[in-house]
């Protein structure tokens, strides 16, 4: 039987070397030349083999030569190594065309004709078919040696991740070794799998889970860490979920980076960002794998993860996990609650809200960065007016810098600032003495006073409004659950009367446990100790302390023993109280879902009310703008019109009586010049000393009536802006026509009535028959006395008779061509005088377009999808009552044990 070996490495020769010494080529030429004395001849095995001789001594032709006489069983191999032998020769065309053509049933001829081509493909860059011929290979046999590693290495080179990864699976898969899922995990951390679905490497994990389960959590961290907050990643949840499924935990086992990656994965998917439906068929899964993979120490939190998920959501948890979440909280040990999960919590719920356009004011943040400070306690000094607790707490800084005031005051010491500020819901802002204080409840102030009591023993006191009766103690009921504890300082006189007690038994409605203890204003600490059982009937667990102002360092050991800030339990405690507040906050942006539902209805019904006033309003001035351009214009019209009928009415008077100049002796060969310019003298001194001086008051007199009638639309526009800011509540709207015009139109009448003159005009000196015949007759008998009276005669009829219509007409148009021009830009000026108030109610109007649309969209958007905001506040309470059932059950843990 032919070794496939041989046959693959071309020795196929070897077999008739067994015992001979000689050549290759000389044995086998003896055989050949003694195989053809035979009756039956069969030199096919003989060529064969001399042809793999050729071949390696790279006589290829002559090994083609050989291989192309072969017809027995080795015919296909023999057509391999001819194309092998054009490869060598590179004919890789030839070559390709053989390799193709091979037709054989043989495993191993296919796969080392399937590994030539991928080369041969590879060196001619013909990639798809290389793609294609080493998938068939992989198909063909895997195990073939090198096969796999070819495959990885193209793959790779290609960067065709996708190829690349479902090798590593699918050779996992087959094989079960190790460097596959290791090779999958180098490919995962580098990215390269975001794109697959989660599914494909459910039964890679399983296959992995039981083979290996250290390089199982590998993988699975580095898939769960790819597909992180993409688009995959609830697939990817819901797949791992039913991978962990079919995880059993054995004890002493470790699945601790599992149990990590649960819980954050948990918390992260709660923040908001997903809705509820969204999440309903995967945390309840989540959870109770999370719960299975826990150790002990962290049995806790998952545990009570599942219970207030079931709380949230009724029915979504299984039974069994719920038992099991039950045993884990109450019959096991586990770790403490950590303040810093809280505090993550409220920091996510100011950060989800700030991107849904809801605001957590400053003062919130403001308080919880105090709860935040572990190693200080915060006591609230309350009382009656009787009890002098602002004189408390000054003599404790050694200043009188508190006063009795609606607004709470912080008072702490840090080393040597002195400093003043207040708190809003904007920021912090400082004050330099205390006039500048504002006395609101809506405002906190920060005292900064060095006490060495205070910072020694790290205290910070709140100083609430005092209660002069029960209506009064809401401020203190507001601060008292947040409070490490609450010293009541008592009424000298009376102490622990009756109205203190009823005080303070509504005040311990809102205590949340928070500790009573009580401070009385006297030296005598016998009363004190009197006082004690008294007290101890209705308060069991508080202490009394009587202060006088020479014991500072008894008062402060007292608030150092009462109000400690120290232990793990403090650090419980303080949870608690933060978690409380969380709550009220939670509660807050509930109340303001609502809120702002109901302000957008009223902002869409105000803006369209206010913008039917504005329509109105706009539509009013313009029409107020166009009679006003037509008032205005008519009535310079007719200043200008008035002076022209005088100019038309008095100039051919004036012309007329200039016959007057026309004497028996004048020079009638020159009287038609003289009386020209004697004419034009008549007519400059009219004008300047009678037209000019009647049009300068006539448009003196135009311009107060202009200026008295847009003071009049500027008090239209005062009053209309006065009513608009009404209705807005601010100084929005603020109108003011321009009235640089009126002074543009002053300085631009003043321009022409001073410089407006008449040129000297051609009165007599035109070439019309009359007046070239008297200027002929002039010349031709001025010399004749007895004709100069019939001249003088025809002159002074002619001057006195003349129609002066045309000089006239054409001495007005030019000495009124500018306020004519003047006339024809009143209109575009008036534009001007009401564009800025126009503009800005037009601006206005589309505000108001706009804030109505926003509006609306808004209002769609918040009632045809709620849950986009109410689903991310339910995820939150279920954090929150994790939160809360965690501090529950360390409460009852510690009751059990104590």
């Amino acid at each position: 039987m032919t070794n496939d070996k041989q046959l693959i490495h071309k020795s196929y020769f070897e077999r008739f070397m067994e015992d001979r010494t000689e050549q290759p080529v000389q044995v086998l030429g003896e055989l050949h030349f003694e195989e053809q004395a035979k009756e039956v001849i069969d030199l096919s095995y003989i060529r064969y083999a001399q042809g793999e001789i050729y071949f390696h001594n790279k006589d290829y032709e002559t090994a083609i030569f050989k291989w192309e006489n072969i017809s027995n069983e080795l015919e296909p191999w023999a057509r391999k190594n001819i194309a092998d032998s054009y490869y060598a020769l590179g004919h890789l065309s030839a070559a390709e065309d053989i390799y193709t053509g091979i037709k054989s049933d043989s495993k191993t001829l296919k796969m080392e004709v399937a590994l030539e081509l991928f080369s041969l493909y590879l060196l001619r860059e013909k990639i798809e078919l290389a793609y294609k011929v080493i998938k068939k290979a992989l198909d063909l046999d895997p195990d073939y040696p090198n096969v796999t590693d070819l495959a990885r290495s193209f793959y790779e080179d290609q960067q065709d991740w996708k190829m690349a990864a479902e090798l590593a699976v699918n050779e996992g898969l087959r094989t079960e070794e190790p460097e596959w899922f290791e090779l999958l995990d180098e490919y995962v951390q580098a990215g390269y799998t975001k794109s697959f679905d989660p599914e494909f490497f459910y039964q890679p994990l399983i296959s992995l889970y039981r083979k290996n389960q250290k390089l199982f959590q590998r993988v699975t961290a580095s898939l769960w860490d790819s597909y992180r907050n993409g688009e995959f990643y609830l697939s990817w949840l819901k797949t791992v979920n039913t991978i962990f499924l079919n995880v059993e935990v054995q004890p002493f086992e470790s699945w601790s980076k599992m149990s990590d990656i649960h819980q954050n994965t948990y918390l992260s998917i709660i923040n908001g960002t997903y809705l509820v439906k969204e999440l309903e068929d995967i945390v309840p899964v989540l959870l109770s794998n999370w719960q299975k993979l826990a150790n002990q120490s962290k049995a806790l939190f998952a545990a009570t993860a599942v219970l207030a998920w079931n709380e949230i959501f009724p029915a979504s948890m299984d039974a069994e996990s719920l038992k099991t979440a039950e045993t884990l909280i109450f019959d096991s040990e586990h770790d403490s609650v950590r303040f810093d999960y809280s505090l993550d919590l409220f920091k996510s719920l100011v950060a989800w809200a700030e991107n849904n356009h809801l605001e957590v004011g400053y003062q919130s943040k403001w308080l919880v960065s105090e709860l935040a400070d572990l190693n200080t306690s915060h006591v609230l000094v309350s009382g009656t007016p009787e009890g002098e607790k602002a004189a408390l707490i000054n003599r404790i800084l050694g200043e009188n810098l508190v006063t009795e005031t609606r607004s709470p005051v912080f008072v702490r010491s840090e080393g040597d600032i002195a400093e003043m500020n207040q708190i809003t819901d904007t920021g912090t802002e400082k004050r330099s003495d205390q006039s500048e204080l504002i006395n609101s409840p809506d405002v906190w102030t920060e005292v900064k006073w060095p006490a060495e009591l205070l910072e020694f023993n790290r205290l910070t006191l709140l100083h609430t409004a005092e209660i002069s009766r029960n209506s009064d103690i809401a401020q203190t009921a507001e601060f008292l659950p947040l409070s490490d504890g609450m010293l009541f300082v008592l009424d000298r006189n009376t102490p622990f009367n009756e109205q203190e007690l009823e005080i303070l038994r509504q005040l311990q409605e809102y205590a949340l446990n928070t500790p009573f203890h009580f401070i009385l204003n006297t030296a005598e600490w016998r009363a004190a100790e009197d006082l004690q059982g008294t007290i101890h009937q209705f308060f069991p667990q508080s202490q009394v302390f009587a202060f006088s102002s020479g014991n500072m360092k008894g008062l402060g050991e007292f608030l150092s023993t009462v109000f400690s800030a120290r232990g793990a339990k403090h650090e419980e405690k303080r949870t608690a109280k933060l978690l409380h507040y969380i709550r009220r906050t939670l509660t807050d942006l509930l109340n303001k879902r609502v809120q702002t539902e109901n302000h957008l209805v009223e902002t869409v019904k105000w803006n369209e009310d206010i913008l039917v006033r504005l329509n109105g309003f706009m539509n009013h001035l313009r029409d107020v703008e166009q009679e006003k351009a037509a008032a205005i214009t008519a009535s310079y019209r007719e200043a200008t019109a008035e002076m022209k009928r005088d100019l038309k009415l008095e100039l051919p008077k004036i012309l007329r009586g200039c016959s007057a100049h026309i004497k028996e002796d004048s020079d009638f060969s020159q009287l038609h010049i003289t009386l020209n310019r004697k004419m034009n003298e008549e007519i400059g001194t009219y004008v300047h000393d009678n037209l000019i001086p009647k049009l300068q008051t006539a448009l003196r007199e135009w311009l107060a009536r202009t200026n008295e009638e847009l003071n009049e639309s500027q008090g239209y526009l005062n009053e209309m802006s006065t009513s608009f800011n009404g209705l807005y509540g601010e100084e929005k709207m603020k109108l003011v026509c321009d009235f640089k015009v009126l002074e543009d139109w002053r300085r631009d009448l003043n321009r022409m009535t001073s410089r407006a003159d008449v040129e000297e005009q051609n009165i007599l000196l035109r070439f019309k028959p009359t007046e070239f015949l008297l200027k002929s007759a002039g010349k031709l008998f001025a010399a004749l006395p007895q004709n100069k009276s019939m001249l003088y005669t025809q002159y002074k009829k002619y001057v006195e008779s003349k129609n002066y219509e045309e000089i006239t007409a054409e001495i007005s148009k030019k000495f009124f061509l500018e306020f004519d021009l003047f006339e024809k830009a009143l209109k575009s000026d008036i534009v001007i005088f009401y564009q800025d108030p126009i503009l800005y109610v037009d601006e206005t109007i589309r505000e108001s377009e706009t804030s109505i649309s926003s509006s609306k969209a808004a209002l769609e958007k918040m009632k045809s999808n709620p849950e986009i905001y109410y689903d991310p506040l339910r995820l939150f309470e279920v954090r929150l009552l994790q939160s809360e059932f965690m501090v529950k059950a360390n409460e009852e843990s510690a009751y059990i044990i104590g």
